[in-house]
């Protein structure tokens, strides 16, 4: 019940900004989780805990995908695209770098690589698709997302405070076209009425049902995590190539609830007096990751010489998601670039996948 129940809360939570600027709807389900986990309020029952995550993360990813205008992130997004294009290729480059850097002393450091790959692409979501297509210990999941929690939130502290005074003086201001259009903040919804959640619950069954038909004649398996999620990926961003999306309405948050669930399940398997050691090990591993893309995604934006507000929202859409591009785009008062900022982010959750998942298996391949 708490799984399925407490999500509704965190998203109301989040929609009525209840919230702190470091916190969002994900990191609630996930403490909530870990705090019952930790605590042992309650015994837990591993196996179906593993079940209702996997089986939300496959439900939730196509609906967070349908959300994705394809045509519209290439059409208008302009320098934002270019800005975010050099994040994900700063955030490839860091973390394979770190992978192996860090390959004898982190335990399989390039599934750690692929999911921070995913994590700089996209946000939690990808981390999540990732780290199930990879079948990485849950343990992994749990502690990348507590690191990006300190990390992270650190950072986007700084991006909603000083940072962009600081970044003022190395890159040239942001032209404002006086335009507040928001691209309809995906994140601004609430779960629709029963009628339109059942079409849109329909739709991605249909995706998912394919998908597996597919994995099915593919790898004779019905579930071969990996290739079930990159068909889910790719059957996902075809029907947004169709009129389909545009019936269903927004799918957003209805993904982003069954995404919640997974969150608060993971959380419930999560026992930290068992992940001391592993998981300084990983904070270590992400905090490198983390400072090196930054670095080069600055030093790669300042070389092409793009604008200040640009490479803050680039950065925000690649490591956070659609959340928080509108509030940092309040912050930084770029409502003009908020449609562009959402636009790549949301492209973010497409690429992503299939860039962790090449991460993964290049690592691999590299480092024996």
């Amino acid at each position: 019940m708490l799984a399925v129940g407490f999500p509704l809360l965190a998203m109301l939570a989040a929609r009525r900004q209840w919230l702190p600027a470091w916190s969002s709807s994900i990191i609630l389900c996930y403490g909530i989780g870990i705090l019952v986990s930790n605590l042992r309020l309650w015994p837990q029952n591993p196996e179906l805990l593993e079940s209702i995550a996997g089986g939300s993360m496959l439900v939730g990813l196509p609906l967070l995908l349908f959300a994705v205008r394809i045509r519209e992130g290439f059409s208008s997004a302009g320098n934002m695209l270019l800005s975010f294009g050099l994040c994900c290729l700063a955030g490839i480059v860091c973390t394979c770098g770190t992978a192996i850097y860090l390959h004898d002393e982190v335990a399989d450091s390039w599934q750690v690589a692929a999911m921070l790959t995913g994590l700089y692409t996209g946000g939690t979501p990808n981390v999540q698709a990732i780290g199930v297509a990879l079948a990485a210990p849950a343990e992994y999941l749990v502690l990348i997302q507590a690191a990006d929690v300190l990390l992270g939130g650190a950072y986007l502290l700084g991006l909603v405070t000083f940072l962009p005074a600081l970044y003022a003086r190395f890159y040239p201001p942001t032209p404002s076209n006086g335009s507040g259009a928001d691209a309809g903040a995906m994140e601004a919804g609430s779960v629709g009425g029963f009628r339109t959640g059942s079409r849109q619950f329909a739709a991605t069954l249909g995706v998912l049902a394919i998908s597996s038909l597919l994995c099915r004649a593919l790898t004779g398996n019905w579930v071969d995590p990996t290739v079930l999620i990159l068909l889910l990926t790719t059957f996902s961003l075809g029907v947004t190539l169709t009129p389909l999306p545009s019936r269903l309405g927004n799918t957003y948050p209805l993904g982003e609830y069954f995404i919640l669930i997974f969150c608060v399940a993971l959380g419930l398997l999560a026992d930290f007096r068992k992940l001391a050691e592993q998981g300084m090990e990983l904070l270590y591993f992400s905090a490198i990751a983390l400072a090196a893309t930054t670095l080069l995604h600055l030093l790669l934006a300042r070389l092409f010489r793009l604008d200040r507000d640009t490479v803050i929202l680039s950065s925000v859409a690649a490591f956070y998601g659609p959340v928080f591009v509108v509030q940092v785009a309040a912050a930084i008062r770029s409502r003009h670039l908020l449609a562009a900022g959402i636009a790549v982010s949301l492209l973010g959750f497409g690429i992503g996948n299939y860039l962790g998942i090449g991460v993964a298996y290049a690592l691999r391949w590299f480092t024996g």
